[in-house]
């Protein structure tokens, strides 16, 4: 079984007009996010999370939101989610942000 992030969440069903920002405003309500990116094309977004506990928190509520029309399927990310969205693996690492440096912040809007 693959490991599984702490701190990152995978938002999969997300309706084309829904944005990054959209995303961070639901997410904020369980806890500080670090960080958004949105793929238009896979309809799915990472969402990281300052907290484990706040990632924890947001799991349970968001899982099955319906929003913009669509039904959020919410699960923690793993390191392909990670690949497929070009961001660095640090689970078992010293936290660091997870997003590498020349890639832009919030991407989607």
């Amino acid at each position: 079984m693959p490991a599984k992030s702490r701190y990152t969440l995978v938002i999969d069903g997300l309706s084309p007009v829904t944005r990054s920002h959209d995303i961070k405003a639901e997410a904020s309500y369980y806890g500080k996010v670090l960080c958004v990116e949105r793929d238009a094309r896979a309809r799915c977004a990472l969402v990281e999370f300052q907290s484990s506990r706040d990632a924890d928190r947001a799991w349970e509520k968001l899982d099955g939101l319906r929003f913009d029309g669509c039904r959020w399927k919410v699960d923690w990310a793993v390191r392909k989610d990670f690949d497929f969205m070009g961001w660095k693996w640090t689970e078992g690492d010293e936290r660091s942000p997870s997003r590498s440096p020349s890639r832009p912040h919030d991407i989607g809007y």
